[in-house]
């Protein structure tokens, strides 16, 4: 483990950033949380201690009510305080000042909070408060007290079971919870441990019947007087401690159960050592290391350590929203565990991922509850809930989102695929996947309108600003993905486990007919695509809503949710978070590279950031479309989130999500990773400044190491061998490890054309002059240039933008099919004569280092023209031009050949003469190597003046 910045350390008392302190140094164990208020609970904004999935209900009000609206809420209930003491010295209260020192320790779990206090007679002392709750036993916590002084003094210590405080929600953030904590428990019984200087209570909540049995145990370093007292107004049992010392030692253990049981006491040493202990197998197994930039060194172990604080591991219990830092979203869980949280824990600690799934297994009779109330077949997942109903009053926003469905299946997938721990499909996977299969195949229906495509209607996609809406991309993406794999794990299951197979299908009434159909329905499943654009579609009406007109209703104001109506909103073309963009993160080989770069840059613009789940989706595209630059400002965004409070909301808790999705940034993003056919690949891009970035994927039963540095990538396996990719190169790695240049090499060179090749300018002038003349239109040498390396079309626009002239598109397609006729009629003489010079010596020595060549060219006449010249042979692929939907400078053509050469687009020069040319490929990720004097050099990576000065020195890297 390394042993670099592993705390988080706060000096001094700022009463300004109590609230987001409070959050910060919070602890937890995945079962137990507190946030991180002193022990003596002041100061403090909300002096929070939570169960995880310890909830109350209530009923849902509604001024109108409609049949399926959700009718329980749910809130995660504040408890009482076990932790709570004060300390009194000389009869005067210590109080929390100015010399305040508090540091939580992320590789201990440990939160150590130092006040070095003066009394009014001029004694100092050192106060020490230690707290850990138990990662080995949840239902134990730990505080040690130390007091230190060079003086005699008589110290009493107030030990108390602390009631929740009063709190009330003001205004309208459903972001905040709204139940009164004090008002739902109810106190059954107390009672004194003398023997063991303890004491303990019992509580029950008044409507979900959930009991409670809280204690604590004290152990003190020196004789005292002990006295036992009820609070008068909590009436709760207290214990004083009086002992007239220099220094004292307190070791209060507390405990929260469900179940009452008998306490084994513990001393602090022990527990300490086991919490170390399992601290150092969490970080062998989950750290990342970032050298090179320590700010977000510390923000990402930071989020490591809060999430594994917050997650629940008993079946039962999920990760909430905000973990067990808050209340805020009540305590909740959403999808957001699946698809942020869950690549995490199943690629670094498969059981607590195993332990997630196992809580949605749990609950599938729920859902199957919640489809029947909307006359679904199979079964529907609640938006946000902890017992498994839906407890979102909103429709729109809420139920409407489908797609949590595919969330959980692609959960649950990955899992198997990362795992091979087949086990979880007898276990109940098999059903859920089965079972949130059918939904989509009942809610669907093929459109013929649509020629007879797979439809979902009113449906709401991760963009909350886009409500019950045909076609959400995302929804449609992932419906088609779950599909697809239900009948792909259902004939898996067949073969591999053919009597739990024959147990399910008969339990769930399940047979190869709808098996069938889930193929059928994934294969015909509609995909939104806008061919003018050439990017896809949100949902069949994302792009007509009309843009934010600042001048008609002034700036935005964030979060919109707090400030317009719903109305106002859906209609305009703007995105709470990324929506498409993450359908292409998950589902990335669903989409070519090109249209991921071009649907990044156009929903970019609309993304407003008003949900802290975007930035890290922004990040994984931005770096998978080469926009490192981009990509980077939001893995600072997602990854400081809390620790910087971005959001200002940070004080209501911390942003699991985000912090996952850090995590995800860094792992998918930088070391571009993906799992591909079952084989992970990694596609590394080190930011500048940066000197290494290692971690840990488990797979199998392997845990494979990654070390990135500028230079070179080393894998290594702890055991066994593993296949992987490096961009294309494929590895086995076994426990030697395996070293290769972290940087892409040259595996493939894609020439332009005309220019490069041969040179047919002269040709395409005179064929547009003569047109022009013809039309009475003005073109001379200045319009020409700016046609090099323009399609046809676009070349005509430019002519027609030139003379101010307006045509209908039937008419500019025939004009332009009559210039290429001209055009085709000069090729005549065209021969091997034309070639330009040192263009067959070059393609000669790229043949002979097995360097892959290709043609990408906006010529359509491209094919008839390598003929002439006798080069068709010469190339490996020879991109269609009428197939490319943008032409340049957009990257697609020559993104289109490095694909048709199984290369990666950094793994290829590109050699143009055109300035949109170099434009491309610079935008796709390759040496841009530029030739002749239309090409600025500033532009380039390479650039000579001729052909002839090409040489491999030049254009291989």
């Amino acid at each position: 483990m390394d042993t670099g910045i592993f705390t988080l350390e706060e000096r001094g008392l700022d009463l300004d950033r109590l609230a987001h302190a409070e959050s910060l140094f919070a602890l937890g164990n995945g079962y137990l949380g507190m946030r991180g208020h002193p022990v003596s609970r002041i100061p403090s904004y909300h002096p929070g201690v939570f169960i995880n999935g310890f909830y109350e209900i209530g009923q849902i009000p509604y001024g109108e009510d409609a049949y399926g609206f959700a009718r329980t809420s749910q809130t995660m209930l504040d408890l009482p305080d076990c932790r709570y003491m004060t300390i009194n010295i000389d009869g005067e209260v210590v109080s929390i000042t100015s010399a305040w020192r508090r540091e939580l320790d992320f590789a201990q779990g440990l939160l150590t909070e130092e006040l070095t206090w003066t009394s009014a007679a001029g004694k100092r002392f050192v106060i020490t408060w230690q707290t850990l709750l138990s990662m080995e036993e949840p239902s134990r916590g730990m505080v040690r007290l130390s007091v230190d002084g060079a003086e005699e003094a008589e110290i009493s210590i107030l030990s108390a079971i602390a009631l929740p405080v009063i709190r009330t929600q003001e205004g309208l953030d459903p972001r905040i919870a709204s139940l009164n904590s004090v008002a739902s428990l109810k106190t059954l019984d107390t009672v004194f441990h003398t023997k063991d200087h303890g004491y303990a209570a019992s509580f029950r909540t008044k409507e979900s019947g959930l009991s409670l049995f809280c204690s604590a145990y004290h152990r003190l370093n020196t004789e005292a007087v002990v006295q036992e007292r009820i609070d008068d107004s909590s009436l709760m049992p207290t214990l004083l401690f009086t002992a007239r010392t220099k220094t004292l030692v307190l070791e209060k253990t507390f405990f929260y159960r469900q179940k009452e049981k008998k306490n084994k006491i513990l001393g602090w040493e022990e527990v300490l050592a086991s919490q170390k202990e399992h601290y150092s197998r969490f970080w062998q197994a989950s750290d990342v290391v970032i050298k090179g930039d320590d700010e977000l060194q510390q923000a990402l172990r930071f989020n490591l350590f809060q999430l594994h604080q917050s997650v629940g591991r008993d079946g039962a219990t999920s990760l909430a929203a905000k973990g067990l830092t808050g209340l805020g979203y009540e305590g909740q869980y959403f999808w957001d565990t699946e698809i942020y949280a869950m690549p995490l824990f199943t690629h670094t600690d498969p059981s607590v991922a195993r332990a997630l799934l196992t809580y949605r297994i749990a609950t599938l009779d729920k859902a199957r509850q919640r489809a029947e109330e909307l006359s679904q077949k199979g079964a529907l997942y609640p938006w946000r809930t902890i017992n498994g109903l839906e407890a979102s009053a909103y429709f729109p926003a809420s139920t409407a989102q489908y797609h949590i469905n595919a969330d959980i299946a692609h959960a649950l997938i990955q899992y198997l695929q990362v795992t091979e721990d087949y086990s979880i499909l007898e276990d109940g996977g098999f059903d859920l996947l089965m079972e949130t299969a059918r939904l989509w195949v009942d809610l669907g229906f093929y459109d013929p309108r649509k020629r007879g495509q797979f439809c979902l209607h009113e449906v709401t996609g991760p963009d909350e600003y886009s409500a019950l809406v045909d076609n959400n991309l995302y929804t449609n993406v992932m419906a088609a993905y779950h599909l697809e794999q239900a009948a792909h794990w259902a004939a898996w299951m067949k073969d591999a486990m053919p009597k739990v197979y024959q147990k399910a299908i008969e339990r769930l009434a399940l047979g190869d007919e709808e098996i069938l159909s889930f193929a059928q329905a994934a294969e015909a499943m509609y995909i939104p695509f806008d061919k003018e654009l050439q990017i896809h579609a949100q949902d069949d009406r994302f792009l007509t809503l009309q843009e934010w007109d600042e001048e008609k209703k002034g700036p935005i104001r964030h979060p919109m949710l707090l400030n317009y109506h719903p109305l106002v909103i859906y209609r305009h073309r703007l995105i709470k978070q990324a929506d498409t963009i993450l359908a292409m993160v998950l589902q990335s080989h669903r989409f070519t590279w090109y249209h991921r770069r071009r649907n990044f840059l156009y929903y970019e613009r609309y993304t407003t950031g008003d949900s802290s789940l975007s930035a890290a989706v922004q990040a994984v595209a931005a770096y998978d479309v080469n926009l490192p630059e981009i990509g980077l400002e939001y893995l600072r965004e997602t990854a400081l989130m809390d620790i910087a409070d971005l959001h200002q909301n940070t004080k209501d808790g911390l942003h699991t999500a985000a912090m996952a999705g850090s995590w995800m940034t860094l792992i998918y993003g930088i070391a571009g990773y993906r799992l591909q056919n079952q084989v992970p690949t990694f596609r590394p891009n080190l930011p500048e400044g940066w000197d290494e970035l290692s971690f840990h994927l488990r797979y199998g039963q392997s845990v494979l190491t990654v070390q990135i540095t500028e230079e070179e990538t080393t894998y290594r396996t702890d055991t066994g061998t593993l296949s992987i990719r490096h961009r294309s190169t494929p590895l086995t790695v076994g426990e030697g490890g395996v070293r290769i240049k972290t940087k892409a090499v040259c595996k493939a060179v894609i020439f332009d054309l005309d220019g490069v090749i041969t040179s047919t300018d002269g040709y395409h002038y005179r064929a547009w002059k003569a047109l022009s003349d013809k039309e009475g239109w003005a073109f001379d040498e200045s319009v020409n240039q700016r046609l090099r390396g323009v399609s046809r079309q676009e070349s005509l626009q430019i002519i027609l933008d030139y003379n101010n002239i307006v045509l209908d598109e039937g008419t500019k397609i025939a004009l332009a099919e009559e210039k290429n006729r001209t055009y085709r009629a000069s090729l005549a003489d065209l021969g091997p004569k034309d070639i330009l010079d040192g263009i067959p010596s070059l393609l000669g020595a790229l043949k002979s280092r097995s360097i892959k060549v290709a043609i990408a060219s906006a010529s359509h006449n491209a094919p008839y023209i390598l003929e002439k010249l006798g080069l068709t042979d010469s190339f490996d692929y020879i991109v269609d031009a009428k197939e490319v939907g943008v032409g340049k400078p957009d990257p697609e053509v020559f993104v289109r050949a490095a694909e048709a050469l199984g290369v990666d687009v950094e793994e290829c020069s590109g050699i143009e003469d055109a300035p949109a040319g170099i434009e491309a490929i610079r935008a796709a990720g390759m040496r841009a190597v530029g030739v002749g004097q239309a090409v600025d050099p500033s532009t380039c990576d390479v650039h000579v003046g001729r052909t002839d000065l090409l040489n491999l020195e030049t254009i291989i890297f």
